[in-house]
């Protein structure tokens, strides 16, 4: 389609190991990892586990494009399982905004940090209002590109206003690499969220999860796991 990052060529197909107590649907998570959390497909893995068949997901890529993102979408899902997808692209080079078209449909955007477009992308991949049949589910697959550009209370009011274009049952997945923010972003990254899903390579090949609900007022990245 068109020119990424080159992060699909360095994606590991380490796979998630068992979903940690507390993780559900119905809720808005970050999930926090040493590096780019579009490489392994964290986002995709833990929706196939919570989501149902006659699920749909609407995905923001900033470090993939909408191909590779797709790819590793039906990466994810066996036997031909994935459920209907509709991507933000805001990494692919030489596009600009479109109107969804194709089997996936895809919203092109002119970079990361153009928040605005990206509102605009999103609602209009939801504008048939709620699927007649199953939950949807939002997923960022990283913020880390979004807030190299843009700060983080805007950052953080448009998390709040696209909040809503999952549906009650569906679950939001935002990824960040934590190693690139200083604690006060990702504290106020959290203050949005239901939850923090911790990721780290496990001795097993396998990624290994933790998740910490938020409560209150939020210090638990001065612990965060090493």
């Amino acid at each position: 389609m068109t020119d990424a990052s080159d992060s699909s060529s360095e994606r590991d197909p380490m796979s998630v190991g068992t979903l940690p107590q507390g993780l559900s649907t119905k809720s808005t998570v970050l999930v926090a990892g040493s590096t780019d959390p579009s490489r392994h497909a964290v986002g995709f893995q833990v929706i196939s586990r919570l989501g149902d068949a006659d699920d749909t997901v609407l995905a923001v890529t900033t470090t993939e494009s909408a191909d590779e993102t797709v790819e590793a979408a039906e990466s994810t899902y066996p036997d031909g399982d994935r459920p209907p997808l509709g991507v933000v692209d805001t990494a692919s080079k030489q596009q600009s905004l479109a109107a969804p078209a194709g089997e996936v449909p895809v919203v092109y955007t002119p970079a990361p940090g153009d928040l605005e477009r990206l509102v605009v992308g999103l609602t209009e991949l939801s504008a048939g209002g709620p699927p007649a049949t199953g939950a949807r589910h939002l997923l960022v697959r990283s913020l880390t590109p979004v807030l190299a550009t843009v700060p983080t209370d805007q950052v953080c009011s448009v998390l709040r206003q696209i909040s809503g274009i999952r549906t009650d049952s569906g679950v939001t997945l935002v990824g960040v690499d934590y190693t690139a923010h200083d604690e006060a972003t990702m504290a106020a990254l959290a203050e949005r969220v239901d939850g923090v899903l911790w990721v780290a390579s496990g001795p097993d090949g396998a990624l290994d999860l933790e998740y910490q609900p938020v409560r209150g007022r939020f210090d638990e990245f001065s612990r965060r796991p090493r």
